[in-house]
Protein backbone atom coordinates (compact mmCIF):
# COMPACT_ATOMS: atom_id res chain seq x y z
CA UNK A 1 0.00 0.00 0.00
CA UNK A 2 1.42 3.39 -0.98
CA UNK A 3 1.06 6.57 1.04
CA UNK A 4 0.58 10.03 -0.49
CA UNK A 5 3.43 12.01 1.04
CA UNK A 6 1.72 15.24 -0.04
CA UNK A 7 -0.70 14.67 2.85
CA UNK A 8 2.10 14.13 5.38
CA UNK A 9 3.96 16.86 7.26
CA UNK A 10 7.66 16.49 6.45
CA UNK A 11 10.35 17.99 8.68
CA UNK A 12 14.04 18.55 7.99
CA UNK A 13 15.62 16.40 10.69
CA UNK A 14 19.04 18.01 11.13
CA UNK A 15 17.55 21.50 10.92
CA UNK A 16 15.09 20.53 13.64
CA UNK A 17 17.97 19.45 15.90
CA UNK A 18 20.02 22.56 15.10
CA UNK A 19 17.10 24.83 16.03
CA UNK A 20 16.11 23.14 19.29
CA UNK A 21 19.15 21.17 20.52
CA UNK A 22 22.23 22.77 18.86
CA UNK A 23 24.58 20.87 21.15
CA UNK A 24 23.39 17.62 19.55
CA UNK A 25 23.25 16.02 16.12
CA UNK A 26 22.45 12.80 14.25
CA UNK A 27 25.08 10.03 14.26
CA UNK A 28 25.30 6.48 12.93
CA UNK A 29 27.13 3.84 14.93
CA UNK A 30 29.62 1.78 12.94
CA UNK A 31 31.58 -1.35 13.85
CA UNK A 32 34.91 -2.32 12.39
CA UNK A 33 36.83 -5.55 12.89
CA UNK A 34 40.60 -5.40 13.25
CA UNK A 35 43.44 -7.73 14.11
CA UNK A 36 45.22 -6.85 17.32
CA UNK A 37 49.03 -7.16 17.18
CA UNK A 38 49.05 -7.77 20.94
CA UNK A 39 47.16 -11.07 21.01
CA UNK A 40 46.72 -11.84 17.31
CA UNK A 41 42.93 -11.92 17.69
CA UNK A 42 40.16 -10.02 15.98
CA UNK A 43 38.48 -7.27 17.97
CA UNK A 44 35.62 -4.85 17.33
CA UNK A 45 35.97 -1.09 17.34
CA UNK A 46 32.90 1.14 17.47
CA UNK A 47 32.73 4.70 16.18
CA UNK A 48 30.07 7.35 15.65
CA UNK A 49 29.82 9.00 12.23
CA UNK A 50 28.01 12.36 12.07
CA UNK A 51 25.30 12.31 9.39
CA UNK A 52 22.72 14.71 8.01
CA UNK A 53 19.04 13.82 8.19
CA UNK A 54 16.92 15.49 5.51
CA UNK A 55 13.26 14.51 5.22
CA UNK A 56 11.78 13.17 8.46
CA UNK A 57 8.13 12.17 8.78
CA UNK A 58 5.71 9.73 10.38
CA UNK A 59 2.95 7.78 8.68
CA UNK A 60 0.56 4.88 9.10
CA UNK A 61 0.36 2.11 6.54
CA UNK A 62 -1.79 -1.00 6.99
CA UNK A 63 -2.33 -0.06 10.65
CA UNK A 64 1.42 0.10 11.27
CA UNK A 65 2.92 3.40 12.41
CA UNK A 66 6.47 4.29 11.42
CA UNK A 67 8.98 7.13 11.63
CA UNK A 68 11.15 7.67 8.55
CA UNK A 69 14.56 9.32 8.15
CA UNK A 70 16.38 10.15 4.91
CA UNK A 71 20.06 9.95 5.89
CA UNK A 72 22.96 11.56 3.99
CA UNK A 73 26.39 10.10 4.84
CA UNK A 74 29.83 11.66 4.38
CA UNK A 75 30.61 9.12 1.64
CA UNK A 76 27.84 10.65 -0.47
CA UNK A 77 25.47 7.72 -0.07
CA UNK A 78 21.80 8.27 0.78
CA UNK A 79 19.68 5.78 2.68
CA UNK A 80 16.26 5.69 4.30
CA UNK A 81 15.93 4.45 7.87
CA UNK A 82 12.45 3.30 8.92
CA UNK A 83 11.56 2.85 12.58
CA UNK A 84 8.37 1.28 14.01
CA UNK A 85 6.59 3.47 16.56
CA UNK A 86 3.55 3.06 18.76
CA UNK A 87 0.25 4.67 17.89
CA UNK A 88 0.66 6.91 20.93
CA UNK A 89 4.02 8.18 19.63
CA UNK A 90 2.49 8.66 16.18
CA UNK A 91 -0.30 10.80 17.64
CA UNK A 92 2.02 12.77 19.91
CA UNK A 93 4.43 13.59 17.08
CA UNK A 94 1.71 15.35 15.14
CA UNK A 95 0.09 17.06 18.12
CA UNK A 96 3.16 18.68 19.65
CA UNK A 97 3.27 22.47 19.31
CA UNK A 98 6.94 22.75 20.35
CA UNK A 99 9.68 21.31 18.14
CA UNK A 100 11.75 20.60 21.27
CA UNK A 101 9.15 18.05 22.41
CA UNK A 102 9.15 16.53 18.91
CA UNK A 103 12.96 16.13 19.02
CA UNK A 104 12.77 14.49 22.46
CA UNK A 105 10.26 11.98 21.05
CA UNK A 106 12.56 11.20 18.10
CA UNK A 107 15.43 10.63 20.52
CA UNK A 108 13.28 8.29 22.62
CA UNK A 109 12.23 6.26 19.56
CA UNK A 110 15.82 5.80 18.35
CA UNK A 111 17.06 4.81 21.81
CA UNK A 112 14.25 2.32 22.32
CA UNK A 113 14.76 0.61 18.96
CA UNK A 114 18.55 0.39 19.45
CA UNK A 115 19.43 1.05 15.83
CA UNK A 116 22.63 2.52 14.45
CA UNK A 117 20.99 5.94 14.04
CA UNK A 118 20.99 8.06 17.18
CA UNK A 119 20.87 11.61 18.48
CA UNK A 120 24.06 12.37 20.43
CA UNK A 121 25.96 15.32 21.81
CA UNK A 122 28.74 16.73 19.68
CA UNK A 123 32.12 15.86 21.14
CA UNK A 124 34.22 18.88 22.11
CA UNK A 125 37.58 18.44 20.37
CA UNK A 126 38.88 22.01 20.08
CA UNK A 127 40.46 24.15 22.80
CA UNK A 128 39.84 27.89 23.13
CA UNK A 129 42.16 30.00 25.31
CA UNK A 130 41.19 33.53 26.35
CA UNK A 131 42.59 36.14 28.67
CA UNK A 132 39.96 38.17 30.49
CA UNK A 133 39.96 40.79 33.23
CA UNK A 134 39.36 39.77 36.82
CA UNK A 135 36.14 41.78 36.78
CA UNK A 136 34.81 39.82 33.80
CA UNK A 137 35.96 36.51 35.28
CA UNK A 138 34.13 37.25 38.55
CA UNK A 139 31.01 38.17 36.58
CA UNK A 140 31.16 34.96 34.52
CA UNK A 141 31.72 32.81 37.61
CA UNK A 142 28.81 34.47 39.44
CA UNK A 143 26.42 34.08 36.51
CA UNK A 144 27.47 30.46 35.96
CA UNK A 145 26.70 29.68 39.60
CA UNK A 146 23.27 31.33 39.31
CA UNK A 147 22.53 29.14 36.28
CA UNK A 148 23.68 25.95 38.01
CA UNK A 149 26.52 25.46 35.49
CA UNK A 150 30.27 25.31 35.69
CA UNK A 151 32.30 28.04 33.99
CA UNK A 152 32.97 25.96 30.87
CA UNK A 153 29.31 25.07 30.37
CA UNK A 154 28.19 28.66 30.90
CA UNK A 155 30.72 30.15 28.46
CA UNK A 156 29.97 27.48 25.85
CA UNK A 157 26.27 28.30 26.10
CA UNK A 158 26.99 32.01 25.61
CA UNK A 159 29.28 31.40 22.64
CA UNK A 160 26.63 29.23 20.96
CA UNK A 161 24.30 32.24 20.92
CA UNK A 162 21.98 31.06 23.65
CA UNK A 163 21.03 32.96 26.78
CA UNK A 164 21.46 30.89 29.96
CA UNK A 165 18.76 31.43 32.54
CA UNK A 166 19.09 31.29 36.27
CA UNK A 167 18.43 27.86 37.77
CA UNK A 168 15.08 27.47 39.50
CA UNK A 169 15.03 28.23 43.21
CA UNK A 170 13.40 25.76 45.60
CA UNK A 171 10.37 28.06 45.79
CA UNK A 172 10.05 28.19 41.98
CA UNK A 173 10.34 24.41 41.74
CA UNK A 174 7.53 24.06 44.29
CA UNK A 175 5.38 26.41 42.20
CA UNK A 176 5.99 24.30 39.08
CA UNK A 177 5.09 21.13 40.99
CA UNK A 178 1.89 22.78 42.23
CA UNK A 179 1.13 23.89 38.67
CA UNK A 180 1.48 20.31 37.46
CA UNK A 181 -0.76 19.02 40.27
CA UNK A 182 -3.38 21.71 39.64
CA UNK A 183 -3.46 20.85 35.95
CA UNK A 184 -3.95 17.18 36.83
CA UNK A 185 -6.86 18.07 39.15
CA UNK A 186 -8.53 20.16 36.46
CA UNK A 187 -8.03 17.39 33.90
CA UNK A 188 -9.63 14.84 36.24
CA UNK A 189 -12.59 17.17 36.74
CA UNK A 190 -12.91 17.67 32.99
CA UNK A 191 -12.79 13.92 32.26
CA UNK A 192 -15.33 13.23 35.00
CA UNK A 193 -17.73 15.77 33.52
CA UNK A 194 -17.31 14.37 30.00
CA UNK A 195 -18.01 10.84 31.27
CA UNK A 196 -21.02 12.00 33.27
CA UNK A 197 -22.68 13.75 30.33
CA UNK A 198 -21.48 11.52 27.49
CA UNK A 199 -24.66 9.46 27.28
CA UNK A 200 -27.16 12.25 28.02
CA UNK A 201 -29.26 13.91 25.38
CA UNK A 202 -28.84 17.57 24.53
CA UNK A 203 -31.98 18.40 26.49
CA UNK A 204 -30.65 16.59 29.57
CA UNK A 205 -27.33 18.42 29.26
CA UNK A 206 -29.02 21.79 29.03
CA UNK A 207 -31.09 20.99 32.13
CA UNK A 208 -28.03 19.93 34.08
CA UNK A 209 -26.57 22.78 36.09
CA UNK A 210 -23.26 22.85 37.96
CA UNK A 211 -23.34 25.63 40.52
CA UNK A 212 -25.54 27.71 38.30
CA UNK A 213 -23.49 27.16 35.13
CA UNK A 214 -24.33 24.85 32.23
CA UNK A 215 -22.15 21.93 31.27
CA UNK A 216 -21.11 23.68 28.05
CA UNK A 217 -19.94 26.72 30.01
CA UNK A 218 -17.86 24.59 32.35
CA UNK A 219 -16.48 22.55 29.46
CA UNK A 220 -15.16 25.68 27.68
CA UNK A 221 -13.90 27.05 31.00
CA UNK A 222 -11.90 23.89 31.76
CA UNK A 223 -10.46 23.64 28.24
CA UNK A 224 -9.27 27.24 28.50
CA UNK A 225 -7.70 26.48 31.89
CA UNK A 226 -5.87 23.44 30.54
CA UNK A 227 -4.53 25.42 27.59
CA UNK A 228 -3.31 28.12 29.98
CA UNK A 229 -1.51 25.56 32.14
CA UNK A 230 0.24 24.13 29.08
CA UNK A 231 1.30 27.54 27.75
CA UNK A 232 2.62 28.64 31.12
CA UNK A 233 4.55 25.38 31.63
CA UNK A 234 6.09 25.45 28.16
CA UNK A 235 7.02 29.11 28.37
CA UNK A 236 8.62 28.67 31.80
CA UNK A 237 10.61 25.57 30.88
CA UNK A 238 11.86 27.10 27.62
CA UNK A 239 12.86 30.52 28.95
CA UNK A 240 16.33 31.51 27.90
CA UNK A 241 16.54 28.99 25.01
Amino acid sequence: MTVDRNEIVIFQGSQLIEKTRPEKGFFIKSKKRYLSPKDGREHSKFSWEPVTVGDLWVDETDRKCQMHFVVYRSSGSIEQVDQPISRQSYTLFGSYKLDAHRVDLIDKVLRKNRTGLRIRKWTATEMLHLKVTKRLMDELLGNAEKCGQNLSQYCTTLLSGKHPRAAFTDEELDLLRNLKKSRGDVLLQFNAMVAEFAHKSDEERFRAVIYGKSFDWWREHLITALEFFDRMRDRTLNMGG
